[in-house]
């Protein structure tokens, strides 16, 4: 999966030439077409630049091709920065994946998985380098106490690297429960505790016990919708 207002700035027609002509068996919009499952019209439209294509289509593309989306979304990037002088490449044009790892509850304390480790990620999705630190790892929304700012199903990125300041939403895990929470943290002298963005929902303060620990700052959401 991959945030379709980041794709959406990428030359695919570009990367999908260059990848069809190092393809063989798929240097053909029908060939292509017959192995991706893509129609070959949308094929043609992405290679015309006609439109911006979904990000579902694309991987389907990427697949059949044999790669990764952010490798085809870089050889387009690649072809652009061989165009600049002096060819130095802007970090913010090129991809990168950072792991789904897991489920986090908006709501309440729930129970964690710990498979932070890429080999156990339940997805990927795709960001721009330079927009995040390289533990950066995303998690998907369930529940509705950060509502209006996170919906039910959103997925949130969240970089270990970022201070954990004032007003910031913040993944927090209680490491002797196992459980983690998803909260706008508050610090009001030596007091520090988490609140929702919900004015509804029925806890409105959350104090930080001794055993909890931000394990990451909220950066960016993505709306599956």
């Amino acid at each position: 999966m991959a945030d379709q207002s980041y794709l959406d700035a990428v030359a695919w027609d570009v990367a999908l030439r260059k990848a069809m002509a190092s393809s063989p068996g798929l240097q053909t919009q029908g060939a292509l077409a017959s192995k991706s499952g893509v129609s070959q019209s949308t094929i043609g439209r992405i290679l015309r630049r006609e439109g911006h294509p979904a990000s579902a289509k694309i991987e389907r593309i990427a697949k059949a091709l044999g790669m990764s989306l952010v490798d085809l979304a870089n050889m387009a990037r690649d072809d652009e920065v061989d165009k600049q002088p002096g060819g130095r490449p802007n970090a913010l044009h090129r991809l990168q994946l950072v792991p789904l790892i897991s489920l986090v509850q908006a709501g309440v304390f729930v129970e964690a998985v710990d498979n932070y480790l890429p080999g156990d990620a339940e997805d990927w999705v795709a960001l721009p380098t330079g927009r995040c630190g390289p533990k950066t790892f995303a998690l998907r929304v369930i529940g509705e106490s950060m509502e209006p700012d996170y919906q039910n199903g959103d997925i949130i990125f969240v970089d270990p690297d970022v201070t954990a300041e004032q007003g910031k939403a913040v993944v927090v895990r209680l490491d002797e429960r196992n459980e983690v929470t998803f909260k706008k943290l508050v610090i009001d002298g030596q007091r520090r505790y988490l609140r929702p963005l919900n004015p509804s929902w029925q806890t409105q303060i959350i104090d930080l016990s001794p055993d909890a620990r931000i394990v990451g700052v909220v950066i960016g959401r993505w709306g599956e919708k």
